[in-house]
């Protein structure tokens, strides 16, 4: 803001959406929670308190049928509550539908969409919400509700993601129904530091981020010159990862880097 009054830019930055996926995805089912399944001083779950969550109604996931395919039959409470999150987690991070699982002719998938359901059910039960249902309950209001999306979408004129890299498949649904038919969007990244897969992050986001768009549509601007690293560690990391094979089933699972540039750090 400072900056900003110094050089003579009269703009409020409380109108620009800042933050994380989460933290911008909370503040819209505050903003328009009417149209949500949430009711005043709703409950926000961190991971623990959706752990104990689990925890405590364990024995209702037990009467699921095939749910000791989803956690595991051995082990203890805890351990079979923290399975169950995971895989719960899952779900919503992949924008799965609960019901489309549960009707799957697969025995564990139809176990894991009854779980997911029993699941929502709680959290309907107990005006709850945990970190990974956030995402889903604001993509459910983009979705259901047109008139939300046109607001939305009215406000937001650009759109700026950093470390596409470690986007899941909720966050790039979100981004794409914000974004629409005549999107400004711009997302920065790079597949070689993909590191949060065990979080649900996925690498086809950024691979296959020009497929969304027509042919040319999308702009490539690459960044080649690192400002932190050792040069050392530059070439050494580029030769290492260059000797790789990336290519499989005619797919390319690595953006093509000029190392003619990377070699000019």
């Amino acid at each position: 803001s400072n900056r900003l009054n110094e050089l003579g830019v009269r703009f409020n930055l409380n109108e620009m959406y800042l933050g994380t996926f989460h933290s911008i995805c909370l503040r819209w089912l505050e903003e328009y929670r009417e149209y949500t399944r949430l009711k005043r001083n709703y409950i926000l779950m961190d991971q623990f308190d959706q752990q104990f969550f689990l925890y405590r109604s364990l024995g209702e996931y037990d009467k699921i049928e095939g749910a000791d395919q989803i956690m595991g039959k051995r082990g203890s409470s805890w351990y079979r509550s923290a399975t169950l999150l995971k895989w719960i987690n899952t779900v919503s991070e992949e924008a799965l539908d609960p019901k489309t699982l549960y009707a799957a002719p697969d025995a564990t998938v139809r176990a894991l969409g009854a779980c997911a359901l029993h699941y929502h059910c709680q959290l309907d039960e107990e005006n709850a919400l945990d970190f990974s249902t956030i995402q889903y309950e604001a993509l459910r209001l983009l979705e259901n509700n047109p008139q939300v999306l046109a607001a939305l979408r009215a406000k937001i004129t650009y759109l700026m993601v950093n470390e596409y890299q470690d986007t899941n498949t909720i966050q790039e649904h979100i981004l794409l129904l914000l974004a629409g038919e005549n999107p400004n969007l711009c997302v920065v990244g790079d597949d070689d530091q993909g590191l949060y897969r065990f979080r649900g992050a996925t690498i086809r986001n950024i691979l296959e981020f020009p497929k969304h768009f027509a042919d040319g549509v999308c702009k490539q601007v690459r960044l080649t010159v690192n400002y932190r690293s050792h040069p050392d560690i530059i070439h050494f990391y580029n030769r290492w990862i260059g000797e790789k094979d990336w290519d499989a089933n005619g797919q390319r699972f690595r953006c093509l880097k000029c190392l003619a540039d990377f070699d000019r750090c």
